[in-house]
């Protein structure tokens, strides 16, 4: 029967946001409880899991740099091994990767890191400090002991996507917005929804093609005057696009309408 009860090592979790980047470190954090922790219970130039209970996870929701050498984007296992004067953090594509099954060719990335001292920390703890836009310091603490790895991460490449990923967005919207405008007006469905439609994606970009949408859209509510004058943009737009056929499709439209716009405006 399960029972729930403390640990003697509790889970720890620290999130932080550098740059765009999302990094998390998920360990379990043993406390020194009086005892000689470096050198004796974690033995110098041998594998420690750098927690208690499983293997340290950390996390990186894009590719980034520690201590100037790259890292893909993912989840590894945090592995190290001491050493007086400096660790060797290990990040293992294994994530259950540890002192009894530890493999070299898992290694995504070794990387060196000094040991510099510290006060007095009880309890294993992980930090990420010194932020700035594109860097910070991942720091694990313990006892008087303190190891620090740098992160570089790439703002202005993730900025550069995120616009992309953006404008890519809008346009889909404004295509779907116009798709479906136009599936309305060739199907003889709910004009005013057609309208709706239309009306959403010229509002986000104005093309030659999404204005035939608008005009007929305003036609089919027999608003014939915005629908002309519609029109009239859509040759403009079509002429500056070098598209003939539009301007033939827009000009043959103003024709059609005008007799009815006419007519409407003696009503």
């Amino acid at each position: 029967m399960a029972q729930k009860l403390p640990q003697p090592s509790p889970s720890g979790k620290i999130e932080q946001e550098v740059g765009l980047t999302n990094v998390t470190i998920e360990y379990s954090r043993p406390s020194v409880k009086d005892r000689v922790i470096f050198g004796d219970l974690i033995p110098y130039n041998k594998l420690w899991r750098t927690g208690a209970n499983r293997p340290t996870k950390i996390t990186f929701s894009t590719d980034v740099s520690i201590n100037d050498q790259p890292l893909a984007a993912g989840t590894y296992a945090l592995l190290s091994f001491p050493e007086k004067d400096s660790f060797t953090f290990v990040f293992s594509k294994n994530l259950e990767s540890g002192e009894g099954n530890y493999k070299e060719s898992d290694d995504a990335l070794r990387v060196r890191a000094k040991v510099e001292p510290s006060d007095f920390t009880e309890t294993l703890t992980f930090n990420i400090d010194k932020l700035r836009d594109a860097s910070a310091m991942i720091c694990m603490e313990w006892e008087k002991t303190m190891a620090c790895m740098n992160l570089t991460v790439k703002v202005d490449e993730e900025a550069e996507k995120n616009i992309a990923a953006k404008i890519k967005e809008i346009e889909g919207a404004y295509g779907v917005y116009n798709s479906s405008a136009r599936y309305y007006l060739d199907n003889n469905k709910d004009p005013k929804k057609a309208l709706e439609w239309a009306q959403k994606s010229t509002s986000i970009q104005e093309t030659f093609w999404n204005l035939v949408t608008l005009s007929r859209a305003q036609a089919a509510n027999e608003v014939y005057k915005g629908a002309i004058a519609t029109a009239q943009k859509g040759v403009l737009k079509s002429k500056e696009a070098g598209n003939d056929a539009y301007v033939k499709m827009h000009e043959a439209n103003i024709a059609e309408w005008t007799p009815k716009a006419a007519v409407k405006k003696k009503k």
